[in-house]
């Protein structure tokens, strides 16, 4: 359930949320006790997964597993459709997916680019390659 505060949707006050480990244990299947309760977790239940978990989770894959951008992106893409996980703001935070795995800007950045080409947000930045990306997704939208 739903309910209007303040101009802006709000999850219901009691939603489920899952941290980074069970996201990793869920797509790395490394642990002999906690992948499959992480499976277990996603896959019984319908979880929210903040978008600070998501970027805790793009650093861990990228920094200590050392997998590369696309494949996380892909990796991320498959899990978010094929599970029940709620991502706030879905479109604009996929799109920024797609664009982690193509280009070489920080997540975050490039979710603040799905924002621009999904919801059509006027993103003020100094960031040049940002910029670029912003003013890309602006020609072909």
């Amino acid at each position: 359930m739903m309910k209007r505060v303040h101009g802006k949707d709000q999850f219901q006050r009691n939603m489920q949320k899952i941290d980074a480990n069970i996201i990793l244990r869920y797509l790395l299947n490394d642990h002999a006790e906690r992948s499959p309760k992480a499976r277990e977790i996603i896959d019984h239940n319908i979880v929210e997964v903040p978008i600070e978990v998501l970027c805790e989770v793009i650093f861990v894959l990228k920094g200590h597993y050392e997998i590369d951008r696309q494949n996380i992106s892909d990796r991320l893409k498959y899990f978010f459709a094929q599970t029940q996980c709620i991502l706030p703001n879905r479109d604009a935070v996929l799109q920024g997916l797609e664009y982690y795995g193509q280009k070489s800007l920080d997540f975050v950045d490039c979710v603040l680019a799905g924002y621009a080409d999904v919801d059509k947000d006027i993103i003020f930045t100094f960031d040049d390659k940002l910029q670029k990306l912003i003013s890309e997704i602006k020609k072909t939208n």
